[in-house]
């Protein structure tokens, strides 16, 4: 078997097997709207075998991409092969478009939409079709600023909230540009970035970035991520490595390349790498650029190698998602509880110390609220006051840190902090399904009036006493 040979015949069984995965992932979602099967997720109907249904959509538009690709340009097979992968082909897009509307993946749809828009385009009649009918041009441009803008109206909060995260990452780059946090120090890195952002503009920023922003678990931005956690270089290396394996598929004329295109954007805006299967399929295309760049040529050339060494150095970026407190997002959920309860036992000093290696896996404050507790019942209150001031800056639209150290402030006989503590908080908007915040609300407005009436009173007797 030559070269050539052996080059279709291992890009066709990653194609069939590809096809079939996706055929699998639809079937499960499939199974998961008609109600015979579980979604792995209570609040959301469909899945697939992920946790969200973003990345499912996401997976989904992946399949999608190289399945149109392949009808699109379907390499010269023996017929019944050819006939084949083209059903399996045609079998993903018509169970994709069952179920990725459902997944509300904009992200998913978008991937879509580029992948196989720039198929569509590299084919030499629609070349000459546009350059034919060139006022078409400008009415394209205008449907996709259209659906853009809609994508944005479908889930706006949603939107302003990646937005934010986004800005925040780079915040986190900028403050350490060349190093970057380190492997598996990211959930940390964005908690720090975030709490001095917050400082800084807390008075100015849009009420609406001060409630969609949160605590997330993941970058959103895997090109971002790799900068938060080795600056710079790891975010450019990222960057390389997908580019170079893109440009070996779409010269060598690889239907892949669609697949590989919509994986790229959907690592833009979600997080492939911390997702086994998007992790795995990401694998896959990225061994169809190797395949394609060593066997794609009739006589082995110094570029094939260039896939070669980006998959290396790719393999490598993803692998350090073993390293603990990176893929096992729930340690940091695991030393909480487990800090927690020495803190509930009274064993405040090994409370914190528990508490302090989990706050460095994850950007929630309920780690500097619980520390600041420890701190209280140590003694140590001016510690404990700046870890609530802290938490309440990592997530402002958090009530929980600003109830504590307005308690804190009362026992210490601060009524004046107290008062303009608990003012801020009867400022802040709270969600009326959320039981536990609409207590803390209540109590925080009782002990508003208690510290206006006693306020009140002081300055009453005040004046009478200077009269």
């Amino acid at each position: 078997m030559n070269r050539k040979s052996l080059h279709i015949v291992l890009l066709t069984c990653l194609a069939a097997g590809i096809f079939l995965w996706g055929i699998e992932e639809a079937g499960c979602g499939l199974a998961q709207l008609m109600g015979w099967r579980h979604s792995r997720n209570a609040a959301f109907a469909l899945t697939g075998h992920f946790i969200n249904p973003g990345p499912f959509g996401c997976f989904i538009a992946c399949v999608m991409a190289v399945a149109g690709a392949w009808l699109l340009k379907t390499p010269i097979l023996p017929k019944p092969v050819r006939l084949g992968t083209r059903l399996l082909a045609g079998a993903v897009l018509v169970m994709g478009m069952l179920v990725l509307p459902v997944s509300m993946s904009r992200t998913g749809w978008l991937a879509l939409g580029v992948a196989l828009g720039a198929e569509v385009l590299r084919l030499p009649r629609v070349r000459v079709w546009v350059r034919r009918h060139q006022k078409v041009i400008p009415i394209s441009i205008g449907l996709i600023l259209v659906l853009l803008v809609g994508a944005f109206l479908l889930k706006p909060d949603s939107a302003i909230g990646r937005l934010h995260i986004w800005r925040v990452e780079c915040r986190a780059i900028a403050e350490r540009p060349l190093t970057g946090a380190g492997p598996g120090m990211f959930a940390w890195a964005y908690g720090e970035a975030q709490e001095a952002f917050f400082r800084d503009n807390l008075e100015t920023v849009s009420p609406t970035v001060v409630r969609v922003a949160g605590c997330p678990e993941f970058a959103f931005n895997e090109y971002l991520g790799a900068g938060v956690e080795y600056g710079l270089p790891g975010l450019l290396l990222a960057v390389v490595l997908v580019v170079a394996a893109l440009v070996v598929l779409y010269r060598r004329n690889s239907p892949f390349a669609a697949g590989l295109t919509a994986w790229a954007l959907f690592a833009f805006a979600s997080y492939p790498l911390s997702e086994p299967r998007s992790r795995i399929l990401g694998g896959v295309l990225i061994l169809a650029a190797v395949v394609t760049g060593v066997l794609g040529h009739r006589k082995l050339h110094l570029s094939g190698f260039l896939p070669l060494f980006a998959a290396v150095l790719l393999a490598g970026w993803v692998g350090f998602r073993g390293v603990p407190g990176q893929t096992d997002r729930h340690e940091h959920e695991i030393l909480y509880r487990q800090g927690y309860a020495l803190q509930q036992e009274g064993r405040f000093a090994e409370s914190s110390a528990v508490l302090e290696r989990g706050a460095k896996l994850s950007c929630d404050p309920m780690f500097e609220v619980i520390l600041g507790r420890n701190a209280e019942a140590l003694g140590e209150v001016d510690k404990a006051e700046a870890l609530y001031e802290k938490a309440h800056y990592m997530v402002p639209s958090r009530l929980y840190p600003l109830v504590r150290q307005m308690r804190l402030q009362i026992r210490q006989g601060r009524d004046k902090d107290a008062l303009r503590t608990a003012r801020q908080i009867a400022l802040m908007p709270v969600n009326d399904r959320h039981a536990g915040m609409v207590r803390l609300r209540e109590e925080s407005m009782a002990t508003l009036d208690s510290l206006q009436a006693v306020t009140n009173a002081s300055a009453g007797h005040a004046g009478t006493t200077l009269r």
